[in-house]
């Protein structure tokens, strides 16, 4: 399980939560254009699905010799049954044929990573190992209609970055070697990164919603102004009658009673389209890699006044580039910071007061 390569980016919600799917049970899914994917699946998951092995799903419904999915179908929701089995931990180590490189690292640290109000200072660069989490968030969200989706990220658990992007590294399966003796993760680690896990699916969930939460809010405020508008007309219809006939006393009361319970139907009728409308979301980590990775650690020096302190980069030979490190107050990723008077601590420029 979760040996596959990382699935190909497709710009369809629906074909893109079943892409990653797919990948997690060592299946193959490749897009054919913006509302098609041609899948090849496992037998036990086909048999599950009640499909066969090798099929194409289409989000349109005029597509031939294809299958179509939609967030009603029952394809669907036997996705999402598969989907709320949670998945495991699995270790995997990748190996690197190229020589990775000691030197020449001191230009590219000062050009890649610069605080803003101090300096940075090159020690030394060593190879060491890397670990990295690649972590699959299943989430299913409701409002006047139910959705599923999948989002994935990697983090970089010793700078705790995320995410971040690893290349090419999970691409050739003959680089890839079993762990033996993999390390567990300490019990602090697992605090900081389930928050970094939470905190980075809740921000990619949210993105995953947008489009949908948008049409979700123009549809609770078309309905709402029809709402307004009926029961307005209707308020408008007893004020008229009253001062047209000159009601009064007992005639005129009964009008504006009529009046009072118009105005309570209408504030129920718009909680009832408050409650409709408002989304839910719940989310759950499926499943982890942790993908060992040899890279190159660079050990560098953060000064600010009199203040020290030494911190390490990562330079990923699969991507070629030094990955950035982690505001200590927001957690976002910075290429650019600044550095606070007390511990030379890293600060986002948005965080920065």
């Amino acid at each position: 399980m979760l040996y596959a390569p990382l699935p190909q980016m497709m710009s369809d919600p629906i074909l893109s939560t079943l892409s990653k799917l797919v990948s997690l049970y060592d299946g193959v899914a490749e897009p054919d254009g913006d509302h098609q994917m041609m899948v090849l699946l496992t037998a036990n998951i086909a048999k599950q699905l009640q499909l066969p092995e090798e099929v194409t799903l289409s989000t349109k419904a005029d597509v031939p010799d294809s299958v179509f999915v939609t967030y009603h179908s029952e394809l669907l929701s036997r996705f999402s049954h598969i989907m709320g089995n949670r998945g495991s931990v699995s270790p995997i180590a990748i190996n690197y044929d190229g020589y990775l490189k000691t030197t020449g690292f001191e230009k590219q640290l000062l050009q890649t990573l610069k605080p803003q109000n101090g300096l940075i200072r090159f020690l030394e660069a060593k190879p060491e190992t890397t670990r990295y989490l690649w972590c699959h968030v299943a989430y299913t969200a409701e409002a006047d209609e139910k959705r599923v989706g999948m989002v994935s990220f990697i983090i970089n658990e010793l700078t705790q970055v995320t995410p971040v992007d690893i290349g090419d590294a999970l691409f050739w399966e003959s680089d890839r070697l079993v762990v033996e003796h993999p390390e567990a993760i300490s019990e602090k680690s697992v605090e900081e990164i389930s928050s970094l896990i939470e905190r980075t699916s809740a921000q990619l969930v949210q993105s995953d919603l947008k489009n949908w939460q948008a049409k979700l809010a123009r549809a609770k405020a078309r309905d709402e102004d029809r709402l307004k508008t009926y029961y307005d007309t209707i308020a408008v219809e007893i004020h008229n009658r009253i001062q047209s006939r000159q009601l009064s006393g007992e005639d005129k009361e009964r009008e504006l009673a009529r009046m009072e319970a118009t105005n309570k139907e209408l504030e129920r009728k718009l909680a009832d389209l408050e409650e409709r409308y408002s989304l839910n979301v719940e989310a759950s980590l499926y499943s982890v890699m942790v993908i060992h990775l040899p890279t190159v650690h660079i050990q560098c020096e953060l000064v600010r006044k009199k203040t020290k302190r030494i911190v390490t980069a990562v330079w990923n030979p699969f991507t070629k580039v030094i990955e950035p490190l982690r505001c200590e107050r927001s957690s976002v990723p910075v290429y650019e910071f600044y550095l606070d008077d007390t511990n030379a601590q890293i600060i986002a420029a948005t965080a920065w007061n």
